[in-house]
């Protein structure tokens, strides 16, 4: 959906297994008229809510390293359930980010990510 002149909604997935993550992001993602239309701690249960998504959400912000299975693991889960999925991929640890990026990350993101950056993923991610 458009918002104006280069503003675009996204519905957006979250699965991060930081708490105050999840409320920072929510928070900013409103006042940039982004919705955020689920949340997932682990890696299990990410790939367990977003198989019950209907409608798929426009972008998922995927983190690394969480419980039960890695963002890597849930990624190749997720393409599997829709290939069209878009998917920012945040880590801590530089060198997973040529194997997100050839293994369907539509963005990639270092920790810490400033808020200014996240935004600018999301972005790259929509328009692909």
């Amino acid at each position: 959906m458009t918002l104006g002149l280069n503003k675009t909604m996204a519905t957006i997935f979250i699965v991060d297994d930081e708490l105050i993550l999840h409320k920072l992001y929510k928070d900013v993602f409103a006042i940039k008229g982004h919705q955020v239309v689920a949340d997932a701690y682990d890696g299990d249960e990410a790939i367990r809510v977003y198989a019950k998504l209907d409608p798929k959400p426009d972008v998922i912000i995927l983190d690394h390293r969480m419980p039960n299975k890695d963002g890597l693991e849930v990624m190749k889960e997720i393409l599997k359930i829709d290939s069209n999925a878009r998917i920012v991929f945040i880590s801590a640890d530089v060198n997973v980010k040529d194997d997100a990026l050839h293994n369907g990350a539509s963005s990639f993101g270092l920790k810490p990510v400033t808020i200014r950056h996240m935004l600018e993923l999301i972005d790259v991610a929509i328009s692909k």
